[in-house]
Parts: C-alpha cells; sequence; structure tokens
C-alpha cells in the first residue's frame, strides 16, 4: 500500500518529500540511505548492490518476503543463507545457517523501526539477525517500509512490542501473551520474542550499511 507525503520543500529545482531530511541525515551518519517510491525501484537497486556478491545472507524478515527479493536473489544461482530454505530441508540446522549468514558477503534485512533520529531498532529473540545487521558481512542491505518510521527510540520498541511482535509471534504459532492476547505482557517465557534489543546509531567500524526506504507499508 502506497502512502501520499508531502511535497512542500523545494531544493535545487527538485521537490523533495518529508522523508529527506531523515535520508541526509542518515547519510550525515555515514549510512548510505536512499528513499525509493515504490518497492519495484527499491529491488532494482538492491540487485544493483548484490551484483558482485557469491554469497547473501537473509535475515527472517516479512518485508523481504512480501517484496520478492527472495526468489529474485534465487534464481541467481548465488549463495543464500536463510532460515527460510534452512526449514525445507528435512533435519534444519538453524544455528549453522545463522553462523554462514554471518560470513556471507552481503546481509539482506529489514528493521523492526527507524527513528527519525537516525537510528536502526531492532528486538530479536536469537540474536543472529540484529548480530549479522552490526557484527558480520562488511555490506548490510536494510529494505525498510516508511511504517516502521518512528519518532525515537522509545517510540519505535512501543510500536515493535505493539505491532510487529505480536504479528509475528502470532504468524510463527508461539504461545506468548502477545500472539495469544495481541498484548505485551513482558513475559518470561522461553519462546519470548523480545529477548535482545539493539539501536544501531552509526555503522561500526569498515560496514557499509545501505538504508532503502520505500514509500510504501511493508511488513510489521
Amino acid at each position: 500500500m502506497k502512502l501520499s507525503f508531502c511535497t512542500s520543500v523545494k531544493k535545487e529545482g527538485i521537490f523533495m518529500n518529508e522523508y529527506q531530511e531523515l535520508i541526509d541525515l542518515l547519510n550525515s551518519k555515514r549510512f548510505h540511505a536512499e528513499f525509493f517510491e515504490d518497492t519495484g525501484s527499491a529491488k532494482k537497486r538492491i540487485m544493483e548492490l548484490i551484483s558482485d556478491a557469491d554469497s547473501i545472507g537473509i535475515g527472517g524478515s516479512q518485508t523481504i518476503k512480501e517484496s520478492g527479493l527472495f526468489d529474485e536473489i534465487a534464481a541467481t544461482g548465488k549463495t543464500i543463507y536463510s532460515q527460510t530454505l534452512e526449514r525445507k530441508k528435512e533435519k534444519p540446522d538453524n544455528m549453522a545457517v545463522w553462523r554462514s549468514a554471518m560470513g556471507a558477503d552481503v546481509y539482506l534485512t529489514s528493521t523492526n523501526a527507524l527513528t527519525r533520529e537516525g537510528d536502526l531498532i531492532n528486538i530479536d529473540g536469537n540474536g543472529n539477525r540484529v548480530a549479522a545487521m552490526f557484527f558480520g558481512p562488511d555490506k548490510v542491505i536494510v529494505l525498510c517500509g516508511i511504517n516502521k518510521v518512528s519518532k525515537g527510540p522509545h517510540d519505535a520498541i512501543a510500536r515493535i512490542k505493539k505491532t510487529a511482535c505480536p504479528r509475528n509471534a502470532k504468524r510463527l504459532g508461539l504461545p506468548t501473551p502477545c500472539a495469544t492476547e495481541g498484548v505485551c505482557r513482558n513475559c518470561g517465557l522461553p519462546e519470548r520474542m523480545c529477548k535482545v534489543t539493539v539501536r544501531i546509531q552509526y555503522p561500526p567500524n569498515g560496514k557499509d550499511i545501505h538504508i532503502l526506504l520505500v514509500n510504501e507499508v511493508l511488513g510489521f
């Protein structure tokens, strides 16, 4: 679903949307940030960014699934490390594929939230996805819909626990309150999804993090 946006600010003859300030901020923090009107344009850019990569790690992400990127990348013949593929095996080894993804040429994922302060906020259960984002492949590509843009870290975490975690937990069939009741109870169950919370404020040394913000609702 595409959302409307403001085009009231003009710079160098080009009308800029309401997210340009965020894009500029991210780039000033040494992220590589770009804004796209639609998923198709963002996908084309991602395929360019991974063209010279032999192996791709793909984090568990509804955004990536909805975008259709998985099938397009698989069609290139590149080596893919993904739990989605691992689940199809007779004896899946999730830990092995998570570790392999950490050593891939590129890691492709989304983010649970992107703040107006230019931070990536993520909550994880196992920690493999967030670890790959800040201490995995040298190149990380983050595809993000504008529905995930939040004011600050507190608003971001509130949005994740109110929206993302309940929907994801229900999708996975977990017995947590967020899945069964749709409300976070700060449970202590082993299946709890909120075990690791990470705020990436700047790209770690030696890491290129590309943030592709799309003017559509994508994922949770």
